[in-house]
């Protein structure tokens, strides 16, 4: 009787409660994150039973000061929408049911809801995988890569090229290729994902769009919940943080016609072709636009739009990326949209500034098409330049395949990445980080080593200043004797700032002073051995941006070998003939004016490598002859002092 009135009074208090302890088999993750509002997703097992939905939500780790929400139905797909949240806000959570707490409460599971909207006051820090759903070392790599090089930046936009999930898309491979794979990254980024046509395996084309596990896991805004233009379907939707519009794009949607053997016709559909219009046209407002999908329309990687043999397959996929690049394309671009993502061909492939491509691409020149046909890389001063003003605004658009965050090609079986219209190609793994501040959009493609394998950077309206690129130097001396090192002789700045360098640490055996270009370093009485100190050089941009290198000297009890050439002839270039560099060094007795120039054997002068005041001691510079632009050939070297006058011939080989 005492059991039977024990369990009574559980029913009464629990009901709908499990008896056996209920897990997690997917962790919370985030889905249509918006300055108010978040959605936070997670899976419960089915094989214990359905329950409840709570979440723990608050701005403090603290769960007396969090605030609650439940949802009494009972289930194993949970989807909880938090409301009336704060703008640009961390809110730290916890997800479970009415009885226990499932997932831990620690400080790396949080979201951020995103910045007002037009807000260009911070970074947007966007990283984007594509056909990665493999569940392989590969993709493993890619991830770790990823969170090796942003560190512990936060990332805001999470986007998804299509083929999340290999084979078919069934539901048991998006656990093991996709939830598996990044449990510590889902539960505080926020996901936008695209289908690509892997993610239709399992349904299409039997089963009408928006059906299948792509749809059931995940929430997408149809509704212009997060800003954009309603679509009124999952399958293809907009959405904006801070500066930035985004519109993801579903390759998939086309009408398809197939005479045998060869012929295919692709027609990607009217109704998303309109609402692709509609939203671009209804967000002309927004800084910068950001587009992505599956079926790149450019590519000379494992698919290409110009295929043009038997294989069906192929045939078809090659059809859907002309689709891609005749229709959806020109729409993209008369709009000014920035950048354009892709997945679909198992490669790294990233454009020049482009703009009316609509042709059939192949192994040719960039021709009128590119707008510009540079390297895009801001250290180069090489960023590309779009304005909204003018004849032809927001003109110029980048595209960018990244089909290679688990799998790739190679030149061998595949295409040879000879694309007229793209700057870099190549089988290689990774993701893209894209990092956009105000007018600035800075996109690297991260491989396997964690390292910017490729970038490039986008202005608009407005100039970008580069950071100086300050290079170690080396430099030796006898002790309690003063060397002089031309630190700017290999330092640059490509806009052409003047430089100011500091010494930021101080050498441990001596003392170091800048000397406008160059810094005098001084061994202390009786020391000898190696010691180094670090300078900061700066220009004089705006914003201002410095660099630093460290400077290595050896200080030897006394003059050998080569020194002793430069301590009884005052002068020495070393190694002469040379290639690619040269050594100049000297002493000086007494301190007075210094030049050293390099002339051609006609007489002209070339260069001037010193030229100022100099104190007494011993001096070293290392010449490249790349920064000079010596050809190969005689040259005549120059070196005067107060006391002094010598002429050396050197040769480039």
């Amino acid at each position: 009787m005492k059991n039977f009135l024990l369990l009574f009074v559980l029913l009464v208090i629990l009901p709908g409660a499990s008896f056996s302890q209920q897990t997690l088999v997917r962790g919370a993750y985030l889905n249509i994150g918006t300055p108010s509002s978040m959605i936070v997703r997670w899976r419960t097992d089915s094989t214990i039973s359905t329950v409840d939905s709570k979440i723990w939500y608050g701005t403090q780790l603290d769960t007396s000061t969090m605030m609650t929400l439940f949802d009494a139905t009972l289930k194993t797909n949970h989807e909880i929408n938090i409301t009336g949240l704060t703008a640009a806000t961390k809110y730290f959570y916890a997800v479970g049911t009415s009885t226990e707490m499932l997932s831990a409460l620690d400080s790396t599971q949080y979201f951020k809801t995103s910045p007002p909207v037009g807000d260009s006051s911070g970074t947007v820090r966007i990283w984007a995988i594509g056909d990665f759903g493999e569940g392989n070392t590969n993709q493993g790599k890619v991830r770790d890569a990823y969170k090796s090089f942003v560190g512990n930046k936060h990332t805001d936009v999470w986007v998804w090229l299509g083929d999340n999930a290999y084979d078919d898309g069934r539901d048991n491979e998006y656990q093991t290729a996709v939830f598996d794979m990044y449990p510590n990254i889902f539960k505080n980024t926020v996901v936008w994902p695209a289908p690509g046509n892997h993610d239709y395996g399992s349904t299409h084309p039997v089963a009408p769009l928006g059906a299948g596990p792509y749809f059931s896991n995940f929430t997408m805004p149809a509704n212009a919940e997060a800003g954009g233009f309603a679509s009124g379907t999952e399958s293809y939707y907009s959405y904006d943080y801070g500066n930035v519009h985004f519109i993801s794009i579903n390759t998939e949607e086309y009408a398809f016609g197939y005479v045998p053997p060869l012929t295919v016709n692709i027609d990607h559909l009217p109704a998303m072709l309109t609402w692709i219009e509609n939203d671009l046209a209804a967000n002309t407002n927004k800084d910068w636009i950001i587009a992505y999908l599956h079926a790149t329309p450019y590519s000379r990687g494992t698919h290409t739009e110009s295929y043009s043999g038997t294989d069906l397959i192929k045939v078809i996929d090659g059809s859907v990326m002309r689709s891609t690049r005749d229709y959806i394309v020109p729409i993209l671009e008369s709009y000014g949209v920035d950048v354009v993502l892709g997945g679909h061909s198992h490669v790294y492939e990233r454009s020049y500034l482009i703009y009316g491509n609509y042709g059939t691409g192949g192994p040719n020149a960039p021709d009128s098409t590119v707008v510009n046909a540079g390297s895009g890389m801001a250290s180069q001063c090489a960023a590309y330049k779009k304005t909204s003003t003018g004849p032809t605004p927001n003109r110029g658009t980048v595209y960018s395949v990244i089909g290679c965050s688990a799998k790739i090609g190679d030149l061998g079986s595949d295409n040879q990445l000879d694309h007229e219209l793209h700057f870099r190609a190549a089988y290689e793994l990774g993701s893209m980080v894209i990092e956009v501040n105000d007018n600035r959009l800075d996109a690297y493609f991260v491989d396997t080593t964690g390292s910017a394998f490729d970038e490039f950077t986008i202005i608009k309206d407005g100039t970008v200043n580069n950071a100086p690129v300050a290079v170690d130097d080396a430099a030796t001396t006898d002790t309690s004797t003063l060397v002089s090192v031309s630190i700017q002789l290999n330092d640059s700045d490509c806009n052409g700032d003047s430089l100011t360098a500091t010494i930021s640490m101080g050498p441990s055996n001596g003392t170091a002073v800048v000397n406008g270009t160059s810094i005098d370093y001084t061994p202390n009485a009786g020391f000898s051995g190696a010691d180094s100190f670090v300078y900061v050089i700066c220009d004089d941009g705006t914003p201002i941006m410095c660099d630093t290198a460290t400077v290595i000297v050896t200080v030897t009890p006394g003059f050998v070998g080569i020194a002793d050439l430069v301590s009884a002839f005052e002068f020495s270039i070393h190694p002469n003939p040379f290639t690619n560099s040269f050594e100049v060094e000297y002493v000086i007795t007494a301190p007075g004016y210094v030049s050293l120039e390099i002339y051609n054997m006609v007489g002209q002068k070339i260069n001037s490598i010193v030229n100022q005041e100099q104190k007494n001691g011993r001096y070293q510079y290392t010449v490249n002859e790349s920064e000079l632009g010596l050809t190969k050939g005689a040259y005549l070297i120059h070196f005067n002092t107060e006391s002094s006058s010598i002429v050396q011939r050197i040769v480039r080989l």
